[in-house]
């Protein structure tokens, strides 16, 4: 594809034109959708119901208030923070965009433009960097993907990276790090933003917001996508006012639409109690499945904070060909068993389901495992 671009390949990163698209396979025929670490509970239909009555009278014809400013009090109220704190994305996605391009754009010669983050994590912290053409510092995780502290310290004092990504906890391997380590680096490097992403933080419990206010340079993200509303995408931000403030200079207008700010600001306000016993359903479930998965012949299943579970199956299986296997049967789960794979060869990803769904995936596994 890259000789296609004919003269314009020149003006593509060189670390861009090796790299894939990311691509997200569709069975003909699905049972149970177990990849993409989305809720796994629909809304009830009275919720619904209501929903569909704050949304009907949206003008769509006008743009969406580019200041988010009804969505923009709650969360404030929420999270305890002055909303000139709080920046708002299409996802995490965008966000983590608007941060390498706050930060870490190739602007000048003066500063490092790289950005450092465990590894494995989650893929578009690489992908935001690769499409400015901005430098990675990649710090294995070890063999049970814990990070390596003293690893990490010494990547960040050696290549002074102007953002620091730590997900909190980790995707794919829903590993929890120790919460503080974050604290530690903000404070012993002023001059590096240190992002905490908090995307599954309802499922693994306390948060670092409560310290953000004596740590200028850390930032909290979070999305709405792991608890229910994937179908807005919707993340946020919450940093210090300065940090907000200079985000906001690349933060796209009217990057949240109308029709989005309303059903978030709906679902903070009304559906809390249900998505929480929801999410309670989860981690039961979660606590389940893993032990479940355990039992299997070949199958390690690694600790997760996560709405997730990342199991490593054991030759003479073939993660890749219980992937395609499942596929067939309508289940899909996430496969990291490719070409190429070093530290997640012989892996799977696996979403926490309902308990139908789990059902439906363990049995299809002792089968296919016997």
């Amino acid at each position: 594809m890259s000789d296609d671009l004919g003269a314009l390949l020149q003006r593509v990163p060189i670390a861009l034109r090796g790299a894939a698209a990311y691509h997200v396979p569709k069975p003909a025929q699905i049972v149970a959708k177990l990849d993409a670490n989305e809720f796994p509970y629909p809304l009830p239909a009275s919720l619904r119901a209501a929903l569909a009555d704050v949304v009907k009278d949206i003008a769509l014809e006008r743009y969406p208030d580019p200041n988010c400013t009804a969505l923009r009090a709650q969360l404030a109220s929420d999270c305890n923070v002055a909303p000139n704190q709080i920046i708002f994305g299409n996802g995490s996605d965008e966000l983590i965009s608007i941060i390498v391009n706050a930060l870490a754009a190739p602007r000048d010669t003066t500063r490092n433009a790289a950005i450092c983050y465990p590894t494995p994590t989650f893929v578009f912290y690489r992908m935001a960097a690769l499409a400015r053409g901005i430098d990675t510092v990649e710090v294995p995780l070890d063999g049970n993907f814990e990070i390596d502290e003293a690893a990490m310290v010494a990547a960040i004092t050696s290549q002074s990276p102007a953002v620091v990504f730590l997900a909190m906890p980790n995707n794919p391997t829903g590993t929890l790090w120790r919460q503080t380590f974050a604290l530690e680096l903000a404070a012993a490097f002023p001059s590096t933003l240190i992002v905490a992403d908090e995307a599954y933080g309802a499922y693994s419990g306390p948060s670092l917001l409560p310290a953000l206010a004596s740590h200028p340079n850390l930032l909290i993200m979070r999305t709405l996508s792991k608890v229910g509303m994937a179908g807005l995408r919707l993340g946020y931000a919450i940093a210090a006012p300065a940090v907000a403030a200079l985000l906001e200079k690349v933060r796209p207008p009217y990057n949240i639409s109308a029709l989005d700010q309303a059903a978030a600001l709906f679902g903070l306000q009304h559906i809390a109690p249900w998505q929480q016993a929801m999410i309670d359903e989860v981690c039961a479930q979660r606590t389940h499945l893993a032990t479940a998965l355990a039992a299997l012949p070949g199958v390690t299943v690694f600790a997760s904070a996560a709405n997730l579970l990342l199991i490593r199956v054991a030759a003479p299986s073939s993660a890749a060909a219980i992937w395609r296997a499942l596929c067939d049967r309508g289940i899909v789960v996430r496969n990291f068993d490719t070409p190429g794979a070093t530290a997640l060869a012989g892996c799977l990803r696996i979403t926490i389901g309902t308990p139908d769904e789990n059902r439906l995936l363990l049995n299809a596994l002792t089968e296919l495992l016997a």
